[in-house]
């Protein structure tokens, strides 16, 4: 048997063999990121029901989106997906992503608005003469039970808009044929 034509057949069945383990490996990729959109859809989805049922947006509302997993994996799709599933994907995600970046600019407006209360607390304080006399003391304790009493703290609109703007486009794909291409895409590609 000739050399050269038994290393030309190992290299094709090594060959062969490795386009088998990558496209195995691309499958169950697929497969755990079709898993994982669906996961963060319906986590996503949830939040978002929750907002608008309860109709309450402000500092303490959870987060809709933890990580963007849509732009991680959306390239293992663009084949299996028509431009309108692509499109319904992209809305709501991008609308995720714009109502985290409202609620952590709302976040931060309320942590400076705390912030600079906190300066005009010991700005007065500091302005109370004889702060070591019964007086004084009586003055210091009425400052901060006044600003303590004081819950107000800044709440911007435009974070809230952005929400709320998002909130109605951003659609539920769950909902669309779309869903249920990314559930076949996760049970059946293995």
């Amino acid at each position: 048997m000739n050399p050269d034509y038994l290393n030309s057949v190992v290299t094709l069945v090594v060959g062969l063999f490795a386009f088998a383990v990558y496209q195995l490996g691309k499958r169950h990729e697929r497969k755990a990121a079709a898993t994982i959109l669906m996961l963060d859809i319906r986590k996503a989805e949830q939040a978002v029901l929750f907002l608008l049922e309860k109709n309450v947006i402000d500092k303490n509302m959870k987060p809709v989106l933890h990580e963007n997993n849509w732009a991680k994996y959306k390239h293992l799709f663009a084949s299996d997906f028509t431009t309108d599933d692509l499109s319904v994907l992209n809305r709501f995600f991008d609308s995720c992503l714009e109502i985290a970046e409202a609620r952590r600019r709302m976040n931060e407006v309320f942590y400076a608005a705390v912030l600079a209360k906190a300066e005009l607390v010991q700005q007065k304080l500091f302005e109370i003469e004889g702060l070591e006399t019964p007086a004084g003391q009586a003055n210091r304790t009425q400052v901060i039970e006044r600003f303590n009493k004081e819950s107000f703290a800044f709440d911007p609109d435009d974070p809230k808009n952005t929400i709320r703007q998002h909130l109605a486009i951003m659609g539920r794909p769950s909902e669309a044929p779309v869903f249920a291409k990314l559930a076949r895409l996760a049970d059946s590609v293995a």
